[in-house]
């Protein structure tokens, strides 16, 4: 499939509308059409130049949109071999070793990325890849049915995962929650979840997939889904942010256009060919792990990469979120942040 969009021939675009609408008014909304499109800033081009690059993302086995960018062309498209390291387990992690220079380019929710650069970590925010994949399971046997009644109890989070902590902590504060100072939060290693909510040890667990899909498909006598980021406007905006250091953005822009440009179109197709994308992750897998990848894909939100000012925007939302539950200082209008975090490698 091409990743180029419409002709841009001013022929093809005449025979498109006139073929489909006529008289003279067509033809003036057409032009007025053209006039606005000749005054926005040309999109960025990269230059061609081929290049090796290393990107980081927790979990990049079964991430659809790399497995796309890999096995449909996109890297080549844009003369990049990409070199995805795997080794970290979640967006701290990724962000530790974009820190220590292990990568030039990482893969981590918003949530993750917004409190480390407030905190001096030299990057810039460039894709909106995906929506997250928070869930909060609850422990069938303890009775929770609504958010408030966790103000209290012991909820778990798997080590150094504060972005699925602090999504539902902002989730409960809209409801007039304090969750980061009236729910126990509890570090805790993921294989020991199970033997803790059994125990009656914990009352809950907050992840995102594929963590929390295992935990609620494998272990449904156990626990079950209370709320989740897969419905309402919380599924419609990004989360796993891809970010570039800031040596590596100065040194050679045009490589962090191409990466962006690569990953972005590998999203679009992916949000179109939703059952394709899971079969490319899964590949030779088992029958049951390729089905259960595939289900869990079909449960996640629609993936729509985002970029410019509505990325921009949508990290706004979040520092002003953050600002809430005290991760941000309030001090500094969360618009600001965001222009100052984000970059539009498209157009700068």
């Amino acid at each position: 499939m091409s990743a180029q969009g419409p002709s841009s021939d001013p022929a093809f675009r005449r025979r498109l509308v006139l073929g489909s609408l006529a008289g003279l008014a067509v033809a003036g909304a057409v032009s007025a059409f053209e006039r606005h499109a000749h005054q926005r800033p040309p999109r960025k081009q990269p230059d061609g130049q081929y290049r090796t690059l290393k990107l980081i993302w927790p979990h990049s086995d079964i991430a659809p949109v790399l497995a796309v960018a890999y096995q449909k062309g996109f890297f080549t498209r844009y003369s990049l071999e990409v070199e995805t390291l795997s080794a970290a387990q979640n967006g701290n992690e990724a962000l530790d070793a974009l820190a220590a220079g292990k990568a030039d380019y990482a893969v981590a929710p918003a949530l993750t990325w917004l409190p480390r650069l407030y905190a001096g970590l030299p990057a810039s925010l460039v894709l909106g890849i995906q929506p997250g994949t928070f869930r909060l399971l609850v422990r069938r046997e303890a009775g929770i049915t609504r958010l408030e009644q966790l103000v209290g109890r012991t909820v778990a989070m798997p080590d150094k995962n504060a972005a699925d902590k602090f999504f539902f902590a902002i989730m409960m504060r809209r409801k007039g929650i304090n969750a980061m100072g009236g729910i126990t939060w509890v570090d805790m290693p993921a294989e020991q979840m199970v033997s803790s909510a059994r125990d009656h040890t914990i009352d809950a667990l907050v992840a995102h997939d594929p963590l929390a899909w295992h935990m609620l498909s494998d272990h449904a006598d156990l626990f079950s889904e209370l709320v989740s980021s897969n419905t309402g406007h919380y599924a419609d905006r990004t989360s796993l942010i891809l970010g570039v250091s800031q040596s590596a953005l100065t040194a050679d822009p045009d490589a962090a256009t191409a990466l962006t440009l690569a990953l972005r179109d590998a999203a679009k197709w992916a949000s179109k060919h939703p059952d394709d994308a899971a079969t490319l992750v899964t590949g030779e897998t088992s029958d049951l792990v390729a089905e259960t990848t595939r289900a869990m894909l079909r449960n996640e939100p629609a993936i729509n990469p985002v970029i410019g000012h509505v990325l921009r925007n949508q990290m706004a939302q979040y520092c002003d979120e953050l600002q809430l539950i005290g991760q941000l200082p309030s001090t500094e209008a969360a618009a600001s942040l965001a222009h100052r975090y984000t970059r539009n490698v498209l157009t700068d």
